[in-house]
């Protein structure tokens, strides 16, 4: 119950410190690049298909969500092989990792927002060097737990922990494409860049940040679940 309730604070603070961090930018009176009429029509399109994307994949991992609590209490009986898995310590500290990438992110989008593609460079580079490091973390949890000897693909407590963090990281995999893409773009002369050109990149991070702050959430979650039973 008490790592459960942390996780709950941890996810309000994370969430208020968003809010709070789009308040001090003061979006409202940012006066920014006018856009094109390219700009106009299609940032829509993205957004809209990766919110499409989030909701569809949001109910795939309350699915899992829904077979692991089966799983550990099942019904009819029978089934009794579930031995509760003790979650190594580093999870904590991968969370916090996660946490500072999602903060980085929203930190980058700020800049972007304000047309600072400079300031962006940083920013995304050290997103991407955490979201890395968050990943590793999440690889030496697996050895740690595989080593213990005390569980194994015979326990489904064990099975249900590598799918459900193994899921959520081949998701950061594939965002961290993005990013880096963004990142080398960001690189280069950004002074020289077109505005339908900087104004792609601002809507690639926006879209970046978005998706970095739902994995933080869904991380939050499935700890918090790992960590109640």
């Amino acid at each position: 119950m008490f790592p459960a309730m942390v996780i709950a604070m941890l996810t309000a603070i994370t969430v208020w410190w968003f809010l709070i961090q789009r308040l001090k930018d003061k979006p409202w009176t940012k006066q920014g690049v006018v856009p094109t009429s390219t700009e106009t029509v299609f940032p829509s399109a993205p957004k809209v298909g990766l919110w499409v994307f989030l909701a569809v994949v949001s109910s795939f991992f309350g699915l899992f969500a829904s077979a692991y609590f089966m799983r550990m209490r099942p019904v009819h009986g029978g089934l009794e092989d579930w031995a509760p898995l003790a979650e190594p310590s580093i999870l904590w500290i991968n969370t916090v990792v996660l946490v500072l990438a999602s903060g980085a992110m929203q930190i980058a989008r700020n800049r972007a927002d304000s047309d600072d593609l400079r300031g962006v460079r940083g920013y995304f580079t050290a997103a991407a060097l955490l979201t890395l490091l968050f990943l590793t973390g999440q690889v030496l949890a697996w050895v740690i737990v595989t080593a213990s000897g005390q569980y194994g693909p015979g326990n489904p407590a064990y099975t249900f922990f590598i799918l459900l963090t193994g899921l959520h990281g081949l998701h950061l995999v594939g965002g961290l494409f993005v990013l880096l893409r963004t990142t080398a773009r960001v690189w280069r002369g950004v002074d020289k860049l077109a505005v339908v050109t900087r104004g792609r990149i601002r809507l690639s991070v926006q879209l970046c940040t978005t998706y970095w702050h739902w994995l933080l959430l869904i991380w939050l979650g499935l700890f918090a679940l790992l960590l109640s039973t």
